[in-house]
């Protein structure tokens, strides 16, 4: 009556195993691991005692379920991991570890074989979410990011085996910016193969000489808007479109200070350079209503506010 209840997902011969050491912050000592009891009353006085006696010796216990000693003392490295940002964060030389049992290789989580990949493809990337990893972050040349999560279970963390796909959006100006487009998004359990094609994908986007959403922008369009933006404006990086109207709102440098604004800016374009840009803007984001008058113009599906270009490196 008072046996564990194994929580849903885990496999039937799980059970909880008590944990007790110390974080060392580049790598944890082990000091004891053994099965907790399952009369709940034994399990709480023995829980009581080992905190008290952790917390003297500045250690700390914890609780993990898994299927053997071994592989509980792994789960907590991978979150101790996570959270450290160490690649090589393991248990310490002067770990106790002769009751863990046979040896079993760590468990990689997906987030791990990510980041591996896009190591592997000359990408840095960073982790944003809780302890158990929620994104993968890739910052790109031009100032746009990709965010990365897993797409059944909205993390990264998740063990290898468990994978279900990822899901990546591309943020023309960061993962704060209201715009953004989906770049990948897949339900394949294979995770090296899921995870070789999206590398491939961010890496393409890493190459390209623009980044923008919602829509492909024609390159030889972007350099007749530069041409005619530079000279006034040699730092000329960004342009914001109201994605309304059409109208030029602003242009930015590669640092995102604004260099010009409208309606008003004292200096910067002329109004005639002002609306030739807009006219090539229209080609680009308005294909279907080319040369309407403001107003007339159908907003751009994705966009709250405004569009962001960002103009070919000069």
């Amino acid at each position: 009556m008072n046996a564990q209840i194994t929580p849903a997902g885990l496999a039937p011969e799980a059970r909880e195993f008590i944990i007790v050491g110390q974080n060392r912050g580049n790598g944890y000592t082990l000091w004891d691991v053994a099965p907790a009891p399952t009369d709940p009353t034994r399990r709480a006085t023995v829980l009581e005692e080992l905190g008290i006696e952790a917390m003297d010796a500045l250690g700390s216990v914890e609780l993990e379920w898994a299927t053997t000693a071994r592989a509980a003392v792994n789960q907590l490295l991978t979150t101790l991991r996570d959270a450290s940002g160490l690649d090589e964060y393991a248990l310490t030389p002067d770990s106790r570890t002769e009751n863990l049992g046979p040896h079993e290789p760590m468990p990689a989580t997906a987030s791990e074989t990510l980041r591996h990949a896009l190591a592997a493809a000359g990408l840095d990337s960073d982790t944003d979410g809780d302890l158990h990893g929620t994104w993968v972050i890739v910052d790109l040349p031009c100032g746009a990011e990709i965010w990365i999560t897993g797409t059944r279970t909205t993390r990264v963390g998740h063990p290898a085996t468990r994978h279900h796909g990822w899901t990546a959006h591309f943020y023309s100006t960061g993962g704060d910016s209201s715009v953004r487009r989906e770049l990948y998004s897949s339900d394949a359990a294979d995770l090296d193969a899921d995870t070789t094609a999206l590398v491939a994908l961010i890496a393409a986007e890493a190459r390209a000489d623009h980044h923008e959403t919602p829509l492909p922008l024609a390159p030889h369009i972007l350099t007749d808007i530069a041409q005619k933006v530079r000279p006034h404006l040699p730092e000329a990086a960004f342009l914001t479109i109201d994605a309304t109207d059409g109208t030029l709102r602003a242009v930015l440098n590669a640092d995102r200070q604004t260099l010009w604004y409208a309606p008003a800016s004292p200096t910067g374009l002329p109004d005639t350079v002002t609306h030739q840009v807009e006219r090539l803007a229209d080609l680009l984001l308005f294909p279907k209503v080319s040369g309407n008058e403001p107003g007339d113009r159908t907003a751009i599906a994705g966009h709250d506010d405004t569009c962001e270009i960002t103009l070919a490196r000069p």
